[in-house]
């Protein structure tokens, strides 16, 4: 099976935060669990670097819009490499031929006739490059970056949103356009239901964008060309001759239209769930399988910002915890879709809380079994037990065969409940823990109990391998030291002491 999951592109005037390595982590664990499984993955992430925004940082720099950008970018690759992203494609949207193709999807709308020229009125907040209407305000500022708008009026280039509500409710409603979680469906099923306008495509004045195709004093709104970064992947990755243009890609190593899985925050649900697959469907191509927004991050019990200085940057983090323990931190606090408050205290108690449980599992069992001379099955063998089968191993109250050991986690995966799988794992450590204390290996050595003795720690070496085998995409270097040190049988801390 092919499987094309994408990050949105991130918007390269900021550092990246603790925010963007949200949804880069939980993407890339879906990456490596359905590469895992045998599937042909692509995943696709990058920057978006047109816009006034980027221009007016740009200027305040005292350098050119690409300048600006070229010197961005490498702050978010370095940030992924740091966590250990293993994206397929970065993805730029100054890409030259992403360009070509963005113009080209544009005169496709245009001859449809799904493009209108209107001049607009509206309250604009430069950083969002959005317009927003008096009661989307918040104490009349942009409800996201609570800065000042302003009344902007132009001449623009309208797509006919309005045209296209009771198709996107049909394929919402069927499950051809799958949105989640339930939560956001509703509200994105209530808007289409109350508000569905036709949107501005160009902008007038911005310079720094794609010129509209046929008129040169118009760009295409940055966020047009944002979202099409998607399907001109497809093309770009699959087909360098480019032709014909806005046709499915030939088969190949790239990525196949349409992507299984569309994975953003919350803020940007509508432009994804709305007029994304509304644009697609007005140039005949096929929508989206799945959209998925998850929930905003407070750090310490505040709104994460730049004036408050709580934004926490992940290279700090991981250069204190290390990239595994970060990535098993952001998913297991909170479930996925949810809101929920994260702080660099609770990442280090989370490290610990691995360094007590499954470090604490793997030294205390290893030691034993070079101590008391006990032969394991190799974790080569116990690989080939960990299939698509599930069993539930909260209670280690009798040896197992092991055929037992095959545990799953694939519904939680495929679920998106992340939280669920890492406490699903977390729970077969602490069982084995128990199993440990409860039948006191050192003291059935004592007595002699060697054939009893030899079980528990069988037990509890097997049971490793699978927590191994599982943890596999969320914690890929804590995984493969585990296997090695299961195999070679020399243990070493997974989860050094921290400094304080």
């Amino acid at each position: 099976m092919k499987y094309y999951i994408t990050t949105p592109i991130y918007y390269i005037n900021d550092i990246p935060h603790i925010g963007h390595a949200y949804t880069t982590v939980a993407a890339d664990v879906l990456a490596r669990y359905h590469r895992k499984k045998g599937d042909e993955v692509f995943f696709l992430t990058g920057t978006d670097e047109h816009g006034a925004k980027i221009a007016e940082a740009a200027a305040k720099a005292g350098k050119e819009p690409q300048q600006f950008a070229d010197e961005l970018v490498p702050k978010f690759q370095d940030a992924w490499k740091n966590l250990n992203i293993s994206y397929d494609e970065f993805f730029r949207t100054t890409n030259p031929e992403h360009e070509k193709l963005v113009q080209q999807f544009v005169s496709t709308l245009k001859e449809k006739g799904f493009v209108e020229k209107r001049k607009y009125e509206g309250l604009y907040c430069v950083s969002c490059e959005q317009f927003y209407k008096e009661n989307e305000l918040e104490d009349d500022k942009c409800p996201v970056h609570k800065r000042e708008v302003t009344k902007h009026s132009e001449e623009n280039y309208f797509f006919l949103l309005s045209k296209f509500g009771d198709k996107l409710l049909k394929k919402i409603k069927s499950g051809e356009l799958e949105i989640g979680p339930e939560t956001r469906k509703n509200e994105v099923v209530g808007k289409i239901n109350s508000e569905l306008e036709d949107v501005s495509i160009s902008r007038a004045g911005v310079k720094w964008g794609i010129p509209f195709p046929g008129d040169p004093e118009q760009t295409i709104y940055v966020w047009v060309d944002a979202l099409l970064n998607y399907y001109t992947a497809s093309i770009i990755y699959s087909d360098k001759t480019l032709t014909p243009p806005l046709t499915p890609p030939r088969r190949g190593g790239g990525p196949e239209w349409p992507a299984n899985l569309h994975l953003m925050a919350k803020d940007i649900l509508w432009f994804h769930a709305i007029i994304w697959p509304a644009m697609l469907m007005a140039a005949e191509l096929p929508i989206p399988k799945k959209v998925f927004a998850h929930g905003f991050f407070t750090i310490n019990g505040a709104k994460m910002s730049k004036t408050l200085g709580n934004v926490i940057d992940p290279n700090d983090v991981v250069a204190k915890f290390g990239a595994d323990a970060v990535r098993y931190a952001l998913l297991r606090e909170f479930p996925f879709g949810e809101d929920g408050d994260i702080s660099v205290e609770k990442i280090a108690s989370h490290y610990n809380s691995l360094a007590n449980n499954i470090g604490n599992l793997l030294q205390r069992t290893i030691s034993m079994i070079k101590r008391y001379n006990v032969t394991v099955i190799s974790t080569e063998a116990e690989k080939s037990l960990i299939d698509n089968s599930v069993q539930d191993l909260s209670t280690l109250d009798r040896p197992r065969s092991r055929d037992d050991k095959i545990v799953k986690i694939d519904q939680e995966l495929d679920q998106l409940d992340f939280m669920g799988a890492l406490k699903k794992i977390d729970d077969i450590a602490i069982a084995s823990n128990k199993d440990i204390a409860d039948k006191q290996p050192w003291v059935l050595a004592k007595e002699n109990k060697m054939e009893e003795l030899s079980k528990v720690l069988i037990e509890a070496h097997s049971n490793l391998g699978v927590i191994a085998e599982l943890l596999e995409p969320f914690m890929p270097e804590t995984a493969e030291k585990m296997k090695k040190q299961l195999e070679s049988l020399e243990p070493e801390p997974l989860f050094p002491r921290l400094e304080e």
